[in-house]
């Protein structure tokens, strides 16, 4: 799971958690023993971990979305004034 959580493969980390929670529900019936509750105790100490570390991505990635956002309308407002010029100016095309 760790590792595609730092190569940003959301997709197999989806289906990791699906997994495991299939393996999570076949060890209920044990949930009582010390070793089990010693596994659960563990995994909720990575998953904490890796939902601080998925916060962070997803800021980061809203800060690229916005930065992206940003950059098109800046590309579009410089299109405009380049064909305003453009349209301004009557270009001799004969040389």
């Amino acid at each position: 799971m760790d590792d595609s959580l730092k190569t940003d493969d959301f997709g197999t980390f989806s289906k990791l958690l699906e997994e495991r929670f299939e393996l999570l529900k076949q060890l209920e019936p044990f949930k009582t023993e010390t070793s089990v509750k010693n596994i659960i105790e563990n995994i909720l100490k990575k998953d904490s971990e890796r939902s601080k570390s998925i916060e962070e991505k997803m800021k980061k990635i809203k800060g690229d979305q916005f930065n992206v956002q940003v950059s098109k309308k800046a590309m579009k407002k410089g299109y405009l004034k380049v064909e305003e010029s453009l349209s301004r100016h009557k270009i001799n095309k004969s040389g």
